[in-house]
């Protein structure tokens, strides 16, 4: 087996879990959907009562997917609050000289309902236990717009003492699979690209953005996706978590 002296890690979906099911259920128009939208909503209603909630989760929904559309286009990281910025201006209420400060709280109220679905599985906590016996450095690499709820879910869950350092793409302005995002990573922990292993969920974002970066990778696989056509395919495949520890043959 290769030796790997830094071990890099995504954090949502990899270290930890978030999962729809834990967020609010709504219904409109006969769909129903798990959704942050009503406790951004009961922010949002205390400025403008006058704005029914199908309008607004109308907005909701389309100023997500214009945010997004944003973020890919050239893997750049924006503040979560340019979305709800974005999402006020749509609604032609950005003018005010409230609509600041309106953001933020909707940002909180957003961000809250999403950290109340996330979960450190017992089995992960046990691994990263035994990767921090085997004496490995490792550090987080995070895709996340608003990087507050990132180390606050950090600090609940204890991970500092598992990990060095934490790069946040809100911070760094650029989001995986940038290289600009590794390349600091790489810097903050003093890494050798060829001696580092990356391990994530997402096969765009983490394993072809770390390959590209001249790291190994380790797919966590964890929806079954397909594995035809990978390219660059993967240096290992894990259905779990804890899979890592068979990786570096430390189980």
């Amino acid at each position: 087996m290769k030796k790997y002296d830094v071990l890099f890690f995504d954090l949502f979906d990899t270290v930890i879990n978030f999962s729809f099911t834990n967020l609010p259920l709504i219904e409109l128009s006969g769909i129903r959907a798990r959704t942050t939208s009503k406790e951004v909503y009961e922010v949002f209603r205390r400025l403008h009562p006058d704005v029914p909630f199908p309008e607004f989760y109308d907005h909701f929904i389309s100023s997500y997917r214009e945010f997004q559309d944003l973020k890919l286009a050239e893997n750049r990281e924006y503040p979560n609050r340019d979305r709800f910025l974005m999402m006020l201006s749509d609604m032609n209420l950005a003018g005010g000289e409230d609509a600041p400060a309106l953001a933020d709280y909707m940002v909180k109220a957003h961000m809250n309902g999403l950290a109340s679905a996330v979960s450190f599985p017992p089995e992960n906590e046990s691994a990263l236990s035994a990767l921090r016996d085997a004496k490995y450095r490792m550090a987080i690499v995070s895709n996340f717009d608003y990087a507050p709820t990132a180390y606050s879910l950090i600090e609940k869950f204890g991970l500092m003492r598992f990990f060095e350092k934490v790069i946040i793409s809100e911070e760094v302005g650029w989001r995986k699979p940038s290289p600009v995002i590794f390349e600091d990573a790489l810097k903050v922990m003093g890494a050798d690209p060829d001696a580092s292993l990356f391990t994530g969920d997402n096969f765009h974002a983490d394993v072809a953005g770390s390959k590209n970066a001249g790291m190994d990778s380790v797919w966590l696989n964890s929806r079954n996706e397909s594995l035809e056509g990978l390219d660059p395919e993967p240096d290992y495949i894990i259905p779990a978590f804890p899979g890592v520890l068979e990786v570096l043959r430390l189980s």
